[in-house]
């Protein structure tokens, strides 16, 4: 997936290890000329950059047991996709700054624009980075701000805003045409087809109580019994928050009759508030849209409620020892509740053809001239892989 201002920062702030850095030239330099278009050097180094987090990932794909955290590691002496790692580096940084060309051209082409509100995201988005401390760079990179360390890297406050200005551009051109009502975007077949495999709409409680018959009594009601989800689900709750204040009132007794303080800093009775009765809730309230990577509420929950058929009910068990728990988990039909799935269908969307976007990026900077000035050399990948302030 192509990435962005963004995303980028992202990695930057919560990397595991130190990244990038480039020299800085005193006067501005052009390393490539693109359709007529010069690339200054801060735009170059932070897609070089970029480039340089795309093929750590590749390489963690390609050799997942290899250890990279050593002192002497050296990502130059490595492959990607059967190049050497200078050489896929090298070719992806021109390939990021073609797209930034593209992506600009498309964007004015389409008489698109950002508005009021996108470009004072820009503007705040870069003066915060550059102005304020920021707690990352500093354990990361020993400087104040993330604006100071990539200026260090030779990324200048101008060319940051630009390349922030293009991810939002970005963003607007891929909803033009495959945003809801875009000329090429997804079907709603397509997207169903998506969010049926991908998601999931469960209810579920975790069974809490110290007395009781147990989970499996809770399923009997609802199989069996006719109770539904949501009745067994209320039920459960209002029992689990009496046996709370049981608890605390007999604590409050014991503490009591040891002579032990029940007042509160400001004199008021310390005594619990009678638990409030949780009335029977529609069971769109209590449904969740879960993700078939999620590990909330749990793992096995998540794994086991993709297994379950729609409207079935299921006793989940997750744990061991003294950690186990146990949850009751009905399956429900994901499509039937758009409003709670709003969220997730602009996520499929973006899945669904974000390859088709980048091929029309590339396709369209197919045509452009790209032209390498002999300043290109000065940003060596050597001087990025080993920053220091």
């Amino acid at each position: 997936m192509k990435r962005n201002a963004k995303t980028i920062i992202a990695a930057i702030l919560f990397a595991a290890a130190a990244m990038s850095a480039s020299s800085c030239s005193t006067s501005q330099t052009y390393p490539l000329t693109i359709d007529g278009e010069q690339i200054r050097a801060g735009i170059y180094i932070f897609e070089q950059q970029a480039a340089i987090n795309a093929a750590k990932d590749k390489i963690a794909e390609e050799q997942p047991d290899l250890d990279t955290s050593g002192a002497d590691f050296d990502f130059t002496k490595q492959t990607v996709e059967g190049k050497s790692f200078t050489d896929w580096v090298n070719e992806k940084a021109v390939e990021y700054c073609v797209d930034y060309i593209a992506e600009k051209r498309l964007f004015a082409e389409n008489g698109l624009s950002l508005t009021a509100e996108q470009n004072k995201s820009v503007k705040d988005n870069v003066n915060s980075l550059w102005d304020e401390e920021n707690y990352y760079a500093q354990i990361l990179y020993g400087t104040s701000s993330v604006g100071e360390y990539f200026e260090k890297l030779g990324v200048g406050r101008q060319s940051f805003r630009d390349l922030q200005e293009a991810s939002e551009m970005r963003e607007v051109l891929f909803d033009h045409f495959y945003g809801e009502g875009g000329s090429l975007a997804a079907t709603a077949d397509e997207i169903n087809a998506k969010l049926e495999s991908d998601y999931a709409a469960v209810a579920d409680f975790s069974y809490d109580l110290e007395n009781g018959d147990g989970a499996q009594a809770y399923y009997d009601r609802i199989v069996n019994g006719g109770d539904s989800f949501a009745a067994a689900y209320a039920d459960h709750a209002n029992r689990y928050l009496r046996e709370v204040y049981d608890k605390q009132v007999a604590e409050a007794a014991q503490a009591a009759a040891d002579g032990v303080e029940t007042e509160t800093e400001t004199g008021e009775s310390d005594l619990p508030s009678e638990p409030t009765t949780i009335d029977v809730p529609e069971e769109k309230e209590i449904i969740s849209i879960l993700k078939k990577d999620a590990t909330d509420p749990a793992e096995e929950v998540v794994k086991q409620a993709f297994e379950m058929a729609v409207g079935e009910v299921r006793v989940v068990t997750t744990g061991e020892g003294d950690s186990v728990k146990s949850y009751l988990v009905k399956r429900y039909n994901v499509l039937d509740y758009p409003d709670l799935t709003s969220g997730q269908i602009s996520t499929i969307r973006k899945s669904l053809k974000e390859d088709d976007f980048n091929e029309l990026l590339k396709n369209t900077g197919s045509a452009y001239k790209v032209t390498e000035d002999g300043s290109k050399n000065l940003y060596k990948l050597e001087k990025i892989l080993n920053f220091k302030k």
